[in-house]
């Protein structure tokens, strides 16, 4: 069985300003072999006389290809309407409109023509000086055509040192996978990283769908600090990018959770900024909330809409209840409420407030507080023992709060 070497299609280009007027080009592309045919990638900048991109809009294309830099022979010409630029930047397909024939690029060198109309333009204007396309040939052998390409794959094969499998460096696009069934480009490792993406003044890794998830990563480590996602450096960032007044969004099937300290090195919380950049609440790793703001819940009044209702604050740390209880011949021993009792301190000292509900005037007045209840008396103004109801508030200090009393607070900015 004979195998063939690989028969790529490389447009070479040597970083050449391609000066048309007011306009200049820049291309890398990589040919591919689709099922409509050959179809080579040209992805180009549009600039002024000044270097500054062209204005964003349709613009139409004249591609041509020639046996010669000057002159020559014209092999093969399609024209390409309304082709989108926006910040001066631009992709076409050679071969999308008229059929690239494989003979052209397998007789050896052929040179592209770039002939541009603007908006608003009566006529194309060539780009100079052409550029070079010159296929990789496989080489002769009995019974196989030299010049058609075959079949092949390099599934399997490695190129490159032991630091760096393959290098394909470009100054647009270095590498481009395809694949309609699974993964376009596949990166593995058994020891590090996977996929790599480094820039120094744009975006490392950029993942982009109109129906799906752009990026998606899954991981099964059960390291508490692994992650999906792991953001490196001293500062993980979320950031939504598009525009002033892009929204983030956190979405879920079930729980969200934000855990803190994770490996429990320290004191952290979760926080909220302003525009400013300044903090403006604060959740502890022990369950404090603290705001600059006020609380508030919101209710729905109906006729008047939703209003918001406020949280009454306090110096100190209380636990309330409230109830009623009825006067028996002028006296009543109320019990707490054995679940409340376990959240406060009554040992400590605590206060009742009490209201009689009688159609004629009461004296109330306390005459005991113990750890399990207290009692309270009442009389009409004759000296009778009353029987009425009455209505009680207690406020008792929360259990392990006792002596909190306008504690300071020093916030702490995170990401200043």
């Amino acid at each position: 069985m004979v195998r063939q070497k690989a028969f790529p299609i490389i447009l070479v280009v040597v970083l050449i300003v391609l000066v048309l007027g007011s306009s200049v080009a820049q291309a890398v592309p990589m040919a591919q072999k689709g099922p409509d045919g050959i179809t080579i990638p040209y992805a180009g900048r549009l600039t002024d006389e000044a270097g500054q991109p062209v204005a964003d809009g349709a613009y139409d294309l004249t591609l041509s290809l020639y046996d010669a830099a000057f002159g020559g022979t014209l092999l093969w010409s399609e024209v390409q309407a309304g082709v989108a630029v926006g910040g001066g930047s631009f992709t076409a397909f050679l071969g999308r409109v008229t059929p690239l024939p494989e003979s052209i690029l397998a007789d050896g060198s052929c040179w592209l023509e770039v002939a541009v109309r603007g908006p608003g333009a009566d006529a194309f204007t060539p780009l100079s000086p052409r550029q070079a396309l010159r296929p990789a040939l496989p080489s002769t052998q009995a019974g196989v055509n030299a010049g058609a390409p075959c079949p092949h794959d390099h599934w399997g094969e490695s190129w490159g040192d032991s630091s760096m499998g393959v290098n394909f460096p470009g100054p647009f696009v270095a590498l481009h996978g395809h694949s309609q069934t699974w993964a376009g480009v596949l990166g593995q490792s058994t020891t590090n990283i996977g996929v790599l993406g480094l820039s120094t003044d744009a975006t490392g890794v950029h993942g982009q769908s109109t129906n799906n998830d752009a990026g998606f990563f899954d991981s099964d480590s059960a390291n508490y600090l692994d992650g999906d996602v792991a953001l490196g450096g001293a500062v993980g960032k979320l950031v939504a990018h598009d525009g002033g007044g892009a929204e983030l969004y956190l979405s879920a099937l079930g729980d969200v959770a934000v855990k803190l300290d994770a490996d429990k090195n320290g004191t952290h919380s979760f926080q909220v900024k302003n525009g400013l950049d300044f903090s403006v609440c604060w959740i502890e790793e022990n369950g404090n909330l603290t705001c600059s703001g006020t609380k508030s819940a919101v209710v729905d009044t109906r006729e008047t809409g939703w209003r918001q209702v406020y949280a009454v604050e306090s110096p100190e740390v209380w636990h309330e209840d409230l109830g009623t209880a009825s006067l028996m011949d002028g006296e009543v021993t109320v019990l707490f409420e054995p679940i409340y009792a376990r959240t406060v301190n009554l040992a400590d000292d605590y206060h009742v407030f009490v209201t009689p509900l009688s159609a004629e005037p009461v004296w109330l007045y306390v005459t005991a507080k113990t750890t399990s209840g207290f009692t309270v008396r009442g009389v009409t103004l004759d000296g009778r023992p009353a029987a009425c109801a009455l209505d009680y508030r207690v406020m008792a200090k929360r259990l392990g709060y006792e002596d909190v009393r306008l504690a300071p607070f020093a916030p702490v900015e995170v990401g200043r």
